[in-house]
């Protein structure tokens, strides 16, 4: 993902996630072959020097998981 912050810098922007992300969803089989999975809650991203405040945060993150 390339986030543009407006700085003229080469340095990348590393933003790690507050709490683990978690997904939700059924499992109709298994090994699973396509199902949908959905996060739990939105996942607020933050910088590793900094876990207190929120830079961005990921409302929606829809899974498929197994299969092509």
């Amino acid at each position: 993902m390339t986030v543009d912050t407006g700085a003229r810098t080469h340095e990348p922007l590393v933003l790690t996630t507050k709490e683990p992300a978690q997904l939700i969803g059924r499992l109709t089989q298994f090994p699973p072959r396509g199902d949908l999975y959905r996060l739990q809650n939105p996942v607020d991203l933050v910088l590793p020097d900094n876990p207190d405040t929120t830079i961005a945060t990921i409302e929606r993150f829809p899974v498929k998981i197994g299969g092509l």
